[in-house]
């Protein structure tokens, strides 16, 4: 008998819009359930580094570059990677609401409802009818989420109201909070969520070490998008090593947990509806060719 675990199951979507998902908790022998990797899975984890690609120079590539990686009819999940000093994003899609989330450096986003500085980790909801463009100084990376529904602040977000007072936009500085924050009892870190709509809810982990449970969820795809740091997840299907602006995505039925004893900070995306590999992204790698 190898390490026992505690492991939560969630029979669907997590999120709080909709119908809520029922846990159960169960107990799992890491050795024998988990790193044997005796189990079958319909659909495979998929580690993906993008911002290599971005990085790379190509024929016709401006300063603002950015790449959808995972996508269904409601929810399109991209990374930008900015190296001037404006950055225009044409990647909107018509009629969507707009989630950036800095990873790397600073910059500013000038829309018609005032000027917002987002440092790392900065959270800012723009709607269809708010324009806007970034600026700074030197290279910066952002997590951009685009949704066809509004998005809400989470609803164990410790600061309920926008912090832009009597505007549309939504602007979240989520280490500001972490005081108000308690470590998890039974996972440990800072565990807490952002904003969230009925096809996706989006929640932050701050952790310097091994998650304490397993988590294996149902009824929707989980994306760990690591925002500082290095960390591995250890799945049923393999430990994967994440760097900074890497996805996993960790499919339904997947037993997982973070492992490692580094500070870093992590944005996980829960969506209801599964998600695919974007072609553009696709099509990137066969053209540089990593």
């Amino acid at each position: 008998m190898g390490t026992i675990f505690k492991e939560i199951n969630t029979s669907s979507f997590i999120g709080n819009v909709g119908p809520k998902a029922e846990r159960v908790w169960k107990e799992v022998d890491e050795e024998d359930d988990i790193m044997a990797g005796k189990e079958k899975h319909e659909r495979a984890c998929a580690l993906i580094k993008p911002l290599k690609l971005l990085q790379a120079d190509l024929p016709g590539d401006g300063d603002t570059k950015q790449l959808p990686i995972f996508v269904n009819d409601d929810v399109r999940i991209e990374l930008q990677y900015c190296r001037g000093a404006k950055g225009a994003n044409g990647h909107r899609p018509a009629g969507f609401y707009e989630t950036q989330i800095q990873v790397q450096s600073s910059r500013v986003t000038k829309t018609n409802e005032g000027d917002f500085p987002l440092d790392e980790g900065d959270v800012l909801v723009l709607p269809p009818s708010v324009s806007h463009e970034n600026s700074g100084t030197g290279s910066a990376t952002r997590l951009i989420v685009y949704t066809r529904a509004p998005m809400q602040i989470g609803h164990t977000y410790p600061v309920k109201e926008s912090v832009i007072p009597n505007k549309q936009s939504i602007l979240l500085k989520p280490k500001t909070v972490l005081d108000k924050i308690d470590e998890g009892a039974a996972s440990g870190g800072k565990h807490f969520e952002l904003v969230e709509n009925a096809d996706i809810m989006i929640e932050t982990t701050h952790r310097s070490d091994a998650q304490k449970i397993y988590h294996r969820g149902f009824g929707q795809d989980e994306i760990a998008f690591q925002l500082t740091g290095q960390r591995a997840t250890r799945t049923s299907q393999g430990d994967y090593m994440l760097d900074t602006a890497d996805f996993l995505l960790i499919p339904p039925g997947t037993s997982h947990r973070n492992i490692g004893d580094m500070a870093t900070i992590r944005v996980i995306l829960y969506t209801r509806n599964s998600v695919r590999l974007a072609d553009e992204y696709v099509e990137r790698v066969k053209r540089v060719g990593l």
